[in-house]
């Protein structure tokens, strides 16, 4: 499991954070992914849900690893936000 913390686009004049964990990895080729889901942080009186399966691992130069998480949150209040991050290294 991954940790994640990041902030998406700016849509509509704010953003929100994301933060959770990711599931366990799921074999993926040579290499593995993980599910995550959650909702954003509470601004301008409205949350966004998202979901997605992470890229393959990403292996750094003391052994541990990340995984990309990219996408779009679902819609709310006429708008969604992309965003685009790389979570906690893991062993």
């Amino acid at each position: 499991m991954h940790g994640f913390s990041f902030v998406t686009s700016v849509n509509d004049q704010h953003s929100h954070t994301m933060a959770g964990e990711t599931s366990l990895g799921v074999a993926y080729g040579v290499s593995h992914v993980h599910c995550y889901k959650g909702t954003t942080s509470w601004n301008r009186g409205h949350v966004h849900y998202y979901s997605g399966i992470t890229g393959p691992a990403v292996y750094l130069a003391d052994g541990s690893h990340v995984h990309c998480h990219r996408g779009t949150t679902a819609m709310e209040y006429n708008h969604s936000h992309y965003y685009c991050g790389t979570d906690y290294p893991s062993c």
